[in-house]
């Protein structure tokens, strides 16, 4: 589409290629879900919500996410593009203000928790196993390192490093990416699979023996009389907490949609994403599931519950955090294991990370492309078919939250992710229901996108379902600020903030390209080119 005879598009192609078999998305699906965050939310779970069955609680999660999974592979149908999932289908099918402001706050979420994962990886992930095994094997040197890596500077530097090596590698190309990607999830999953085989291997006595060697004899039992006489006890009723914890469950596997947002680079991007969606809630909520009953079965329910209760309450008195990783290191004192386990866990930081670099620099191209930011985002090297400038504003965007997170925790601290995710996926459901009046498009749309049950399109009603559950999510995490952390002013005003900078971003890319007689809003009333 031309203004005047000039394209309102950046150029005539995108310059990207689709380079990502059906494997290759479902790993980055997976790599999505699959973090160092698990650890804690699992510990947050056990302490917040006593009695709660994990287990069910992703089961029913897993089974509202898997319908919300599937309006996203019908709007990628529709729009298999480069910043799917919010911003491309927003803006063309609602409008490009909402558009634009929805998915900079997603890349803002993305970017910020960056830095997040880049400090949680080695203070969450990696130094309290290798503190508790350094004890059993009293290695001295592994001590020190252990108690470097949750040092401000050790996080700091190891961050930093972990961005600028995964940004290099997302610059190199996808088929850099694709290589590192597999080797990622070939040794997180053997990680993941290794602690289960520890915990199904591990009775519960057995366990209470190697706890008290480790924290001095009779501690097993004073954690959980310290809980219980603190007023923390298990309840006998599991469904009520269960469906508590629903909202805590949610962000154990919230990456199965990810993929929507680079579907311009996905082969088969209909049956590819639907493999993806389902396949990554599938495999994810099978591994968390069974490391959470086996923990139960072989760590003690009381015991787990009570340790976690404690660290919530700021009341654990040994030096590792109780989770799950750190009682596997007690229980297991084989080098190879534990260091395969923690490598795990750097590799399924990598896969976090990767997905945020890859997301958001899709975002900058799509955005540049219907020139709605400075065309200088949207460049591609023709060589490796990647967009180098927006991955370096990313990382170092990233960067910047990495020094937050460690340097000045207590104003970054209390901007809360959760509810950033959660709104930036809350109106996406509206580009399904505006198919509805556009019917052109709408029959022009793979088959199995144009079914309607009783005249309504079927994405339209999951466009309903999508905003539901999104609503349902969000007024359970305001309901329970306990568990996923308060709303409040230092949350809203950078929510807002960066609704306003992605709309003004727009509206001020608009009233320059007026000037210079070319109407960029011609860009949205059609899909934008490969």
């Amino acid at each position: 589409m031309s203004s005047q005879g000039r394209s309102v598009f950046l150029r005539q192609a995108t310059g990207l290629v689709r380079d990502f078999a059906m494997i290759d998305a479902v790993i980055l699906a997976i790599g999505a879900m699959i973090g160092p965050t698990w650890v804690p939310i699992f510990a947050g779970e056990w302490s917040l919500f006593p009695g709660v069955s994990i287990p069910a609680s992703l089961l029913l999660i897993g089974l509202f996410a898997l319908v919300n999974g599937i309006y996203y592979v019908f709007i990628t149908a529709v729009m298999p593009r480069s910043g799917g999932g919010s911003y491309v289908p927003l803006s063309r099918l609602i409008h490009p203000v909402l558009g634009m402001g929805m998915s900079t706050i997603l890349v803002v979420a993305f970017l910020l928790d960056m830095g997040f994962i880049a400090n949680i990886t080695f203070v969450s992930g990696i130094s309290p196993p290798l503190a508790t095994f350094a004890a059993i094997t009293k290695n001295s040197g592994l001590a020190s390192l252990a108690s470097s890596l949750a040092s401000q500077s050790w996080a700091f530097a190891l961050g930093t490093v972990m961005i600028i090596l995964i940004g290099l590698i997302a610059i190199g190309g996808n088929r850099f990416i694709k290589m590192a990607n597999k080797i990622a999830f070939l040794v997180g999953t053997i990680g993941m699979l290794l602690i289960i085989g520890v915990l199904a291997t591990t009775s519960q006595p057995q366990f209470q023996t190697a706890f008290d060697n480790f924290a001095g004899a009779g501690t097993y039992q004073n954690i959980t009389a310290t809980a219980h006489a603190a007023g923390f006890n298990t309840n006998v009723n599991w469904l009520n907490p269960t469906l508590l914890s629903l909202p805590l469950s949610f962000f154990a596997i919230a990456g199965y949609s990810f993929n929507t947002y680079y579907g311009g680079e996905i082969r088969k991007v209909s049956k590819t994403m639907s493999v993806a969606v389902v396949g990554s809630i599938f495999f994810t909520g099978a591994f968390f599931s069974a490391i959470a009953a086996l923990a139960q079965n072989a760590l003690g329910n009381d015991f787990i519950t009570s340790a976690s209760y404690l660290a919530s309450a700021g009341k654990w008195p040994l030096g590792p955090a109780p989770y799950v990783n750190t009682f596997v290191a007690m229980i297991n004192s084989n080098p190879i294991i534990n260091a395969i386990i923690i490598l795990s866990f750097i590799a399924w930081g990598y896969m976090l990370i990767i997905n945020y670099y890859f997301i958001s620099s899709r975002h900058f191209l799509a955005w540049s492309f219907d020139r709605s930011v400075p065309s200088f985002f949207g460049s591609v090297n023709d060589r490796l078919h990647s967009p180098v400038v927006s991955l370096v504003v990313c990382g170092i965007i990233g960067w910047i939250a990495l020094i937050f997170y460690v340097f000045l925790p207590a104003p970054i601290g209390a901007v809360n992710l959760t509810f950033f995710f959660i709104i930036a996926f809350l109106l996406d459901g509206l580009a399904g229901i505006a198919l509805w009046r556009k019917p052109s498009l709408l029959n022009s749309a793979p088959g199995f996108v144009q079914r309607k049950v009783g005249g309504i399109p079927v994405i339209s009603i999951l466009g309903i379902y999508s905003i539901l559950f999104m609503g349902y999510l969000l007024y359970e995490s305001l309901q329970n600020p306990a568990a996923i952390g308060a709303f409040g002013w230092a949350t809203l005003i950078p929510t807002v903030g960066a609704f306003i900078i992605g709309a003004g971003s727009y509206l001020g890319m608009r009233a320059y390209y007026k000037r210079r007689s070319l109407d960029i809003t011609l860009a949205f009333k059609e899909i934008p080119p490969e």
